[in-house]
């Protein structure tokens, strides 16, 4: 009888013990579980959408800059309508103006003298199979810039259609009826020039060896003076055919730049010959005569002009190839850049297509490379710091290319922001241009 008494207290008290183990192992593994789990990493959020859209007005031009959306790399599309995106949102009648994937900036042209208070931009990505994104963000792909009430614009609801090749755009400035024609030791360029509605005046002269038919083109030419006027007179290397176009300065700041031959480009070539007149020039009639040394030392007559070529010794052949090869850029300058160029984020905009620019055929020196390059990315508008900066590195491409002269230009374009940097540069294109006179 004690004994089932003492058995029935054990399993009174043993029992909820028991039952408390079941419960709490399940539990302990089940937070084990937890614990052991790895946390889930950040899940990424598509973003088909450009960012940081931002608008600045100046006289009747508004410049237009964003970063492009890492998950798209389409082109951008910029629609303009005078009423918020937000409310009514993308209109089919509103036709866009396209910008390539990279560029990060648009500049846009408005008719002075309308009634609309302000303005309102939405800039649309895509991806690379045409699929465009077009949900409107308020402060991200969006933006509205407020017009003065004295310059109020005019709104166009579609955007003017680009010209095909080939046809003279119908603006109210460019250049036309250009001319060049060989006058003397010189070529004398004449044009007439229509000023633009901002003010800007002023033209830039380009020289090349090949025809210029398109706006590519451009990018082998060499610029050989801004802010010209007309007549202007080049001085270039004679006995060498040569094409010209002229450029205004507003088309390079607009970004519009579009060639025309017969109107801003020549269509033939034009060469200066080396006949001079004045001091320089050779009043020898004869040449002097030719000295024969076999006729002149008969002891040489069984010995030919130039001997015949004789094989080194395995000796001296080992010596030469442990020479040290004599590098094409021995004697000059080391390339400089800029430390901020080097450690630009992966995103869009112009500091970022500066950047692959520098670390790529920069940074390999593929000076042709980097200077058709840089050529093109100073072809549209930049901020004043970032146009300064490819001058830099676009001067550093002239010099290594042994083109002083075009390489002090721009040395001397950016003298004002770089006077530390650009000071030995300038004393180096100094001194190769006297090296090559």
């Amino acid at each position: 009888m004690r004994l089932f008494w003492l058995f029935l207290t054990m399993a009174v008290i043993l029992l909820p013990l028991a039952a408390q183990a079941v419960l709490v192992t399940p539990l302990r593994d089940a937070l084990s579980v937890i614990e052991e789990k790895e946390v889930p990493s950040k899940t990424e959020i598509f973003a088909p959408f450009v960012s940081r859209l931002q608008g600045e007005l100046k006289n009747n031009l508004i410049r237009l800059s964003w970063v492009d959306s890492p998950d798209v790399r389409g082109p951008v599309y910029v629609y303009r309508s005078s009423i918020p995106f937000e409310t009514t949102g993308l209109q089919p009648e509103i036709r866009p103006v396209e910008v390539p994937y990279g560029i990060g900036s648009f500049v846009d042209e408005i008719e002075t003298g309308g009634t609309a208070a302000a303005l309102y931009y939405f800039a649309v990505a895509s991806d690379q199979e045409g699929r465009s994104y077009d949900i409107p963000i308020a402060y991200t792909n969006t933006i509205s810039i407020q017009l003065p009430a004295e310059n109020s614009a005019s709104f166009v609801p579609a955007a003017v259609p680009r010209q095909e090749p080939g046809i003279p755009p119908d603006k109210p400035f460019g250049i036309s009826s250009l001319q060049a024609v060989a006058r003397d030791n010189g070529v004398l360029i004449t044009f007439s020039e229509k000023q633009a509605p901002s003010g800007t005046s002023g033209a830039v002269l380009y020289r090349s060896f090949q025809p210029l038919r398109q706006t590519p083109d451009l990018l082998g030419a060499v610029i050989v003076q801004t802010k010209i006027s007309s007549p202007f007179t080049d001085y270039p290397v004679p006995d060498i055919p040569y094409y010209y176009a002229v450029i205004t300065e507003e088309d390079l700041i607009r970004g519009t730049v579009e060639i025309v031959p017969g109107h801003n480009a020549t269509l033939a070539p034009v060469k200066v010959s080396t006949g001079r007149t004045g001091p320089g020039q050779d009043i020898r009639a004869m040449p002097l005569p030719q000295i024969s040394v076999q006729g002149a030392i008969p002891a040489l007559g069984d010995y030919a002009d130039i001997p015949p070529p004789k094989e080194l010794s395995p000796e001296a052949a080992k010596a030469l190839g442990d020479l040290p090869a004599r590098s094409a850029d021995a004697g000059l300058k080391t390339p400089r850049v800029f430390a901020r160029d080097i450690a630009v984020p992966q995103a869009g905009g112009e500091e970022y297509a500066l950047s692959l620019i520098v670390k790529g055929s920069f940074a390999v020196r593929n000076w042709e490379a980097a200077r058709d390059e840089l050529i093109r990315f100073l072809a549209l508008p930049r901020s004043p710091e970032t146009k300064a900066r490819a001058r830099f590195y676009l001067g550093q491409c002239s010099y290594f290319l042994r083109q002083p002269r075009e390489g002090l230009f721009e040395f001397l374009s950016i003298q004002d922001r770089y006077p530390i940097e650009t000071r030995e540069w300038i004393q180096a294109s100094l001194d190769m241009l006297k090296d090559t006179q």
